[in-house]
Parts: structure tokens; C-alpha cells; sequence
């Protein structure tokens, strides 16, 4: 048992290690963009780059890249490959060595774990990026309203809330600036936004811009209101979070506490993985699986209440 928590231990450190590492290299880009500003582009790049560059160009990683962007994960997608690729590695390395798992049963469980764990962080990151911009979108409705008071149109309004604002409805309605430069149709280039990031508040928010382009009216006023509405929704939002918290955590918990038991009763009976190599094992396994994934689903579907 000493040495399964020893294991433990061990894989906990390695994967403190690679999190700090890719907040380093997070770092670290931001720098060099930085510096790329005032001196320059750098002359030669070292293997690892040039292996990172060669990497990106694939296209599993063109594919991977605008997710990690939504998802805000300032990693390339052959960095976030690697990290994937090392927490897999841990956890092969913590059943097989630290819980003495047979290695079929060390081997498929990383397999399914690490890619279904990365699609649930960048899905439930993208929804923490797309609910910062609904909470901006009160603000950005308050600097429309005034621009349509001062005179100006759609296109002239949304250059102001880019320049007046911080991300990231910044880099989303900037991208819509770039494309009506470019000689885009306004209602095209919002619908291509509503498509990036889908939310109701963004969907009445580019509704309501297209109706009055159609139909004309005081979109001051409308949009005035749709502020004062947005800020009292969010308020709604957020006490609705505040009663719900431990429900939602409840649903992160109940895999953790369940694999935390499984740890224990490795440690506690000897040849505890040699059940799962059998028929009736791998049955009691999946229905395992099953059942938490039920029961993440019910919890997390009670626990969402529409506004």
C-alpha cells in the first residue's frame, strides 16, 4: 500500500509539473510576441520550434486550433498534444506500476480517459468563454446606444465597442469589423459571430441589430433597454449559481470520490485487478462507466436552470 501512495505522489508531481510547464511556455509566447513588437522576428528558431511548426501544419491540428482558442487554452495544438500525451503516460504509469493493474486494463483506460477528459474541459471552457461575453454584452449594448444617440451607424458603433472594450467580445466583434471592412454584409458577418459563439443573449443581442437595419426604428432606445434587461439577468444568473454550487460540484466529485475507491480497495485486496480481466469484470466495468456518466448527466442537467 506504501508504495501505491507512493506512486500517487509521484504522478501528482508530474502532472504539477507539466501544468506549471505549460503555464511557463504560455509565458514565454507572450513575451516573445511582445518582443517581436519593437525588435524584430527572430533569426533562427531551434529544433523544437521547427519541430512545433512542422507539427501545427497537420491538419488534425488546424482543426484542433480554433477550439483551443474558444476554449482559451494559450497552447498550440502539438504543445496540447504533448500535454495529452504525458498525462496519458502518467496515468499508464500510476495503474500498471502504482496499482498493479494488468497492462491491457492500464493501456485502454488512458485510451478513453484522456481524449473524452480533454473534449469536457474544452466544452466546458468554451461556455466560460461564451458566458465573459455575455456578461460584456450589457456594456457593448450601452456603447452602441450611445454611438446610435451620437449618429453612428451599425459598423461605426461596433469599431467604438472594439476600441472601448477588453476581450473577449473584443477579438469576436473585431473579427466582424474586419469582415465589413473587407466588404462583408453586416448581417452576414453577425450570423458568422452567432455561429462562433452561440448564446441566446448573443443571439437577441445580433437579432435586434438586424431588425432594425431591416425595419429602422430607435435602436438607441432598444438598445438601451436590452442593457438594463442583460444586467438584470445576469443578476438572476448569478444567484441561480450561488444555490446550485454544491449540486454542480457534487456531479465533479462523484467520479473522483468513485475513483479514489477503487484506489483503496486496489491497495486493501490483493489481485483486486484481476477481476476485470475476466467477462463478468469487464461487464461490472462498463456498467460502472455507465452509470457515472448517468450520473454526471442528471446532476448536471438538475443542476441547469434556464433563465
Amino acid at each position: 500500500m506504501l508504495i501505491g501512495i507512493i506512486g500517487a505522489l509521484a504522478i501528482f508531481s508530474f502532472l504539477t509539473a507539466v501544468y506549471f510547464w505549460t503555464q511557463m511556455k504560455s509565458a514565454q509566447r507572450q513575451t516573445e510576441e511582445v518582443l517581436e513588437k519593437y525588435v524584430g522576428s527572430p533569426s533562427e528558431m531551434g529544433w523544437s520550434d521547427r519541430l512545433v511548426e512542422k507539427l501545427d501544419q497537420y491538419e488534425w491540428a488546424q482543426k484542433l486550433e480554433p477550439q483551443l482558442k474558444r476554449a482559451s487554452i494559450q497552447l498550440r495544438p502539438s504543445e496540447y498534444a504533448a500535454v495529452l500525451f504525458l498525462i496519458g503516460m502518467g496515468v499508464f504509469f500510476l495503474l500498471n506500476k502504482g496499482m498493479d493493474a494488468p497492462p491491457l486494463f492500464s493501456v485502454l483506460i488512458p485510451i478513453i480517459l484522456v481524449p473524452l477528459g480533454s473534449k469536457m474541459m474544452i466544452n466546458s471552457r468554451k461556455f466560460l468563454y461564451a458566458q465573459k461575453i455575455d456578461n460584456q454584452l450589457s456594456e457593448a449594448c450601452r456603447l452602441l446606444s450611445s454611438g446610435a444617440r451620437a449618429g453612428l451607424s451599425i459598423p461605426q458603433g461596433l469599431e467604438l465597442v472594439v476600441k472601448e472594450m477588453d476581450g473577449p467580445i473584443k477579438e469576436e466583434l473585431g473579427i466582424v469589423v474586419r469582415e465589413l471592412q473587407l466588404g462583408k454584409n453586416v448581417e452576414v458577418a453577425l450570423k458568422d459571430m452567432l455561429k462562433r459563439v452561440e448564446t441566446k443573449d448573443i443571439q437577441v443581442f445580433i437579432n435586434a441589430l438586424v431588425i432594425q437595419r431591416r425595419a429602422g426604428g430607435d435602436l438607441a432606445r432598444v438598445l438601451s433597454e436590452m442593457a438594463a434587461t442583460m444586467e438584470e439577468r445576469k443578476i438572476i444568473h448569478k444567484t441561480i449559481d450561488a444555490t446550485v454550487a454544491q449540486a454542480r460540484y457534487s456531479a465533479y466529485l462523484l467520479p473522483v470520490v468513485s475513483i479514489l475507491m477503487v484506489v483503496m480497495m486496489s491497495q486493501m485486496i490483493e489481485g483486486f485487478f484481476d477481476f476485470f480481466t475476466t467477462g463478468i469484470g469487464i461487464g461490472v466495468l462498463v456498467i460502472f462507466i455507465i452509470l457515472q456518466v448517468v450520473g454526471f448527466v442528471l446532476i448536471r442537467k438538475i443542476a441547469d436552470i434556464k433563465v
